[in-house]
C-alpha cells in the first residue's frame, strides 16, 4: 500500500552519501554530496540534537540562507520527534535532496505494532494540551507534507518540502 498527500508519485530518493551521528563529520570515504544527504540515528531522544546539528551543518555548506535553515532544522527537529514517538522502531533514517528551488526532507521510520495502521495527521491541540503542534508546524513552514508506506517493508517516510531560498 501506498499513501501519499503530494502530486508527486515518486518516494524516498537514493542514498547518495553519509553523514556520521557526530555533528559536521563526514563518515570516512564518503563524500558529501552536492545535492543530496542521508543519515541513519538510532531511535532515542538524543537523535534529535544529533540531527538538528547535522542537518545544520550540511545546510551551511550547502550556503542555504540562514532562515530557510532555520526552518528546515525546525521541520527535522518535529519529523524525528514525532516517528521516536510514534513508531517504535529501532532505526530512524533522515533524507534531505536540494533541488533548483526546494529542499526536501524525508523521514523514514520503521512501523511496529499498532503504529502499522497509523498515518500521521495535524491536529489541533487545545490550549491546555502539551501535545500535537508538530505538523502544525510543519505544515505551516513548509510548501507541503506528506506520507508515503513502502511497499518492501514496514515503515513510514514523512516528507516536507521546503522553499530553499
Amino acid at each position: 500500500m501506498r499513501t501519499d498527500r503530494s502530486s508527486r508519485a515518486d518516494g524516498p530518493g537514493p542514498r547518495q552519501g553519509a553523514l556520521s551521528e557526530k555533528p559536521g563529520r563526514a563518515v570516512p570515504g564518503a563524500r558529501l554530496p552536492a545535492s543530496d544527504a542521508s543519515f541513519d540515528l538510532p531511535a532515542r531522544s538524543l537523535s534529535v540534537g544529533t540531527a538538528r546539528r547535522a542537518v545544520r551543518d550540511l545546510l551551511t555548506v550547502w550556503d542555504v540562507p540562514e532562515g530557510v535553515r532555520d526552518d528546515v532544522v525546525l521541520v527535522v527537529s518535529e519529523l524525528i520527534t514525532n516517528a521516536l514517538v510514534h513508531a517504535g522502531g529501532t532505526r530512524i533514517t533522515c533524507r534531505l535532496h536540494r533541488a533548483a528551488e526546494r529542499i526536501r526532507v524525508e523521514v523514514a521510520d520503521e512501523i511496529t505494532g499498532e503504529a502499522e495502521t497509523a498515518l500521521p495527521v495535524a491536529c489541533r491541540p487545545g490550549p491546555e494540551d502539551q501535545h500535537g503542534r508538530g505538523l502544525l508546524l510543519v505544515e505551516a513552514l513548509s510548501l507541503g507534507w506528506g506520507v508515503t508506506l513502502p511497499s518492501d517493508r514496514p515503515a513510514r517516510v514523512v516528507w516536507a518540502e521546503l522553499r530553499s531560498a
